[in-house]
């Protein structure tokens, strides 16, 4: 008699088997995620309560606290423990991650987000990239990565704007069907991640630029330009994970509607792997979208729409859910429809023999790889533009004094973008938290929140924020650092110059008093693209077009007077630096 332990079936099969001797306890455990955030993720007891039919997906989010690789192994392993000894079966749970720039775990390797990485036009080094971002989450027990974003990004009003590759469909598509292939195409310790790639679809086209509200897309412009890069990583790389956007399209929420999720996405584009929400959206179909009279009704919306699993919690997927499939209410078909699909990725990833992360030196020889640095500072490279250049590049400095003006000069941290370790650490201390699917909460034991004058924006220019980058990459340095290591024979001149974001010019006199020593003039501009409340970029970026056109030209302007030679360098987003040139 056949049996789902037998591993020499394939996953479809062992799934199946598998499903027939589950109980109802357990099949709603495979639709659902337990995410233990702060001071609950070393709370293993209520963990033990959360998962006691065993669980679906579990959310690794609070690795980006964890301070050391083998912390992170040993939490997986306990949490992983719990699960499957909870479970009749011993089904093990589905780790997740962000994996857009890296891992959020010390040790791995940060990478330019999507709109620089965009700007390299190299699908070669996304999939080189994507290969090393899986084996380091993959060696932690990690199998689905929630990248690529597949957003196409026509509205810079958009303050996700940075995560995309850009606004051309082919590109994107190139890009993302590259990295979809980097994730899922090496096994890692006995396991095999799978990409899931997000936000479908048509994100982006959101009514003013607004995130999560109203889409209005034609049918031919949805499924031509937005829906395009899914179609091409489902095609080039079978990719097997989806997540749903936020927004309502053409008048039905995606994560509720049966004709995006199923239709459109399984029937029509052939796609044939799991559906999973992103963090909120089945109880936004209710609370947001007013979908059905609760949230369970909403849920089971959701749910024979196509959504297999909701995360980060249960909301929908609830107990009253169950009892709508204990009655008769619902048809356990559909629950079935989903759990196959849950189980089929499980024994695709190879769970079942291997559920635990890495250990010791083995898991240590994975992640920490040197090759992976020169890879990241490749792409670093590779996502620079440069405009104009009219003989001052390179920089003929010996002897001479060099003027590094601007608060990105000073501060390497603020290099980093959304969704690197970097910026979710920050995140950490942001008391007035706007992250995705998050909407303005203040933390109830926070202190006063310091912002910038006359802004929104929380200041992030304190002591407990720079303690971050030297936790996690004590050998980072910044612009100013650099060119004293660079030109050693030439004298380097530092000045704040502007805050990010605001109209505060009492910087402004010691900027220009450097300038005008200087023979050369180094000018960085631009804002902070980030995904929490010290971010301005995540504001839209037209703040960015009018603090520079109001506050860093007239800067600009004063600079402009002095006989030197400059350099501007306009951080538009994450290491996607706009290099403008000449002689004044």
């Amino acid at each position: 008699m056949k049996s789902y332990r037998d591993y020499s079936l394939g996953a479809k099969e062992r799934a199946s088997l598998l499903l027939k001797e589950m109980s109802l306890d357990e099949k709603m455990a495979q639709i659902n995620c337990v995410f233990p955030f702060d001071q609950d993720a070393y709370n293993f007891e209520k963990i033990q309560q959360e998962t006691k039919y065993g669980m679906g997906e579990v959310s690794t989010l609070e690795m980006r606290r964890m301070e050391t690789l083998d912390e992170v192994a040993a939490w997986q392993r306990k949490v992983q423990k719990i699960v499957m000894e909870n479970s009749a079966h011993r089904i093990p749970a589905i780790f997740h991650m962000e994996g857009l720039c890296g891992a959020f775990i010390q040790d791995s390797t940060s990478f330019p987000s999507g709109i620089g990485r965009g700007a390299s036009f190299d699908p070669k080094l996304e999939e080189q990239i994507a290969e090393i971002v899986s084996r380091q989450e993959t060696a932690c027990g990690i199998t689905h990565i929630l990248a690529p974003v597949l957003d196409v990004a026509r509205d810079p009003r958009m303050g996700r704007f940075g995560e995309s590759y850009g606004e051309d469909a082919s590109l994107v598509s190139a890009m993302g069907a590259a990295y979809t292939k980097g994730i899922q195409k090496n096994t890692v310790a006995s396991r095999k991640a799978e990409s899931v790639a997000k936000h479908f679809v048509a994100f982006h086209n959101s009514q003013g630029g607004i995130h999560g509200t109203h889409s209005e897309t034609p049918t031919r412009l949805l499924e031509e330009v937005f829906a395009k890069p899914f179609q091409a990583a489902i095609t080039e790389s079978d990719l097997k994970g989806i997540m749903p956007c936020y927004c309502s399209v053409n008048g039905e929420d995606v994560s509720a509607s049966y004709n995006m999720l199923t239709k459109l996405l399984r029937e029509k584009m052939g796609f044939d792997g799991m559906c999973i929400s992103d963090y909120g959206a089945v109880g936004n179909a209710h609370s947001v979208h007013h979908i059905g009279e609760t949230f369970e009704e909403a849920g089971a919306m959701c749910l024979h729409a196509g959504m297999d699993i909701e995360m980060p919690s249960c909301t929908g997927y609830n107990e009253k859910l169950k009892e709508m499939f204990s009655s008769g209410k619902l048809d356990i078909h559909i629950l079935d429809t989903a759990v196959l699909r849950v189980l089929e990725g499980k024994f695709r990833m190879g769970l079942f023999e291997n559920p635990y992360a890495l250990e010791g030196k083995e898991l240590h020889a994975l992640v920490m790889q040197e090759a992976d640095r020169n890879t990241s500072l490749r792409s670093a490279r590779e996502s620079m533009v440069l405009l104009k250049n009219d003989g001052v590049l390179p920089i003929a400095a010996k002897g001479k004094k060099i003027a590094v003006i601007g608060p990105h000069a000073g501060y390497a941290r603020k290099m980093f973008g959304g969704y690197t370790h970097m910026c979710m650490m920050e995140s950490t201390y942001a008391i007035a938290n706007s992250i995705a699917g998050v909407s303005g909460v203040v933390q109830a034991d926070a202190d006063e929140i310091i912002t910038v004058p006359g802004t929104n924006i929380q200041s992030d220019e304190t002591e407990q924020f720079d303690q971050i980058l030297k936790r996690q990459k004590p050998q980072c340095r910044n612009l100013y650092e650099e060119f004293q290591i660079r030109f050693p024979e030439s004298e380097i001149l530092y000045a704040y110059g502007y805050p990010i974001a605001g109209n505060d010019e009492s910087h402004f006199e010691e900027a220009l008093q450097a300038a005008k020593q200087a023979d050369i003039v180094i000018l960085t501009l631009g804002g902070k693209h980030g995904t929490c409340s010290m971010a301005s970029m995540e504001k839209e970026l037209t703040v960015l077009i009018l603090t520079f056109q109001n506050v860093r030209m007239h800067l600009f302007a004063r600079l402009r007077s002095l006989e030197n030679h400059w350099l501007a360098f306009t951080l538009m987003e994450d290491r996607f630096p706009v290099m403008l040139q000449g002689n004044i």
